[in-house]
């Protein structure tokens, strides 16, 4: 069995095309969980619509106070989950019919060669407008990332993870779900560096996910490859500097937080990463390159390197 947890908050424009999505998948084994988090339009009221038509299919929840982030709200839902696969499902996007077959062909890979390991499995997607036309066919080619690059050093500095598109094993989830979420930058992201740290990651490299760009999103879609992207590292020092710095804290607090679980080598790893902020700007530099605690492109690779 397969949960798919979906976070929603006034999400009520787009929340129907997505449940529906999820209805025409061709695999099945699966249950998905709707928790709003105190929406102010009508996001409740048509996700338990969809709870009382398909009771089989579909638990609808309202938390009593607001969490206040998407993370926090995928995080609580999270620590409820007991299926042996987890998903996470943003409110606004669009899965293609094959998304969890396909997914579960990779993890059952993975699970084949690596056996109990935490595993996690993520895809690539589509970017879409607001009427879910294609605008760019590869996310990851988009935003200049490398789903290749899985290795804790490299995922410390930049994640190239996208939640909407995980699935976790039930090892790797219950290694996360107990994290507190104002530890994390970003779900998707502390579940990837558990998966580094403490088992294997595989990627789909096919969409199965349309990712909807509608001006509301929490992340969107960035060009981090074009030249106005690569002028927008410049230009905002201040920002590529925090983008730096947060990675830091993340490294230092996922450091504290499994500090008992870690191999000799990913400890060695994190330490080394947390170390650097210690040091001089030629001393960060040279340790980030001489680490391979790179970020993914030319571009934010050198923007990371210039304003470390």
């Amino acid at each position: 069995m397969t949960d798919i947890l979906m976070a929603v908050y006034n999400g009520e424009e787009f929340l129907s095309v997505q449940i529906e999505s999820i209805l025409a998948q061709t695999a099945g084994d699966w249950h998905l969980y709707i928790c709003d988090d105190c929406s102010s339009d009508r996001s409740f009221d048509i996700a338990r619509g969809y709870g009382e038509r398909f009771p089989d299919l579909i638990t609808v929840s309202r938390n009593s106070a607001p969490t206040g982030s998407a993370c926090a709200n995928f995080m609580g839902m999270l620590k409820k989950s007991k299926s042996d696969y987890v998903m996470f499902s943003d409110q606004d996007d669009f899965w293609h019919s094959d998304k969890i077959k396909l997914t579960f062909e990779k993890m059952k890979e993975l699970e084949t060669e690596h056996g109990g390991s935490p595993l996690l499995v993520h895809t690539e997607l589509e970017i879409a407008d607001r009427e879910l036309n294609v605008t760019a066919p590869s996310f990851t080619r988009f935003q200049g990332l490398d789903p290749s690059k899985k290795t804790l050093n490299r995922l410390l500095c930049q994640n190239n993870i996208t939640g909407c598109t995980v699935m976790m094993n039930r090892v790797l989830a219950d290694i996360v779900k107990d994290a507190p979420p104002d530890k994390m930058l970003m779900h998707d992201w502390w579940a990837g560096l558990a998966a580094a740290a403490f088992g294997q990651i595989g990627f789909v490299d096919k969409p199965t996910v349309k990712y909807r760009q509608h001006g509301g999103n929490q992340l969107g879609a960035v060009n981090n490859r074009s030249l106005k992207g690569a002028a927008n590292i410049v230009r905002d020092r201040l920002r590529t500097q925090k983008r730096v710095s947060v990675t830091y804290s993340q490294a230092e607090r996922f450091y504290e937080h499994y500090r008992d679980l870690f191999d000799e080598k990913s400890r060695a790893v994190l330490e080394k990463y947390i170390d650097i902020p210690n040091h001089s700007k030629p001393v960060r530099a040279a340790r980030l390159m001489k680490n391979g605690f790179l970020k993914q492109n030319f571009m934010t690779a050198a923007g990371q390197i210039i304003f470390c």
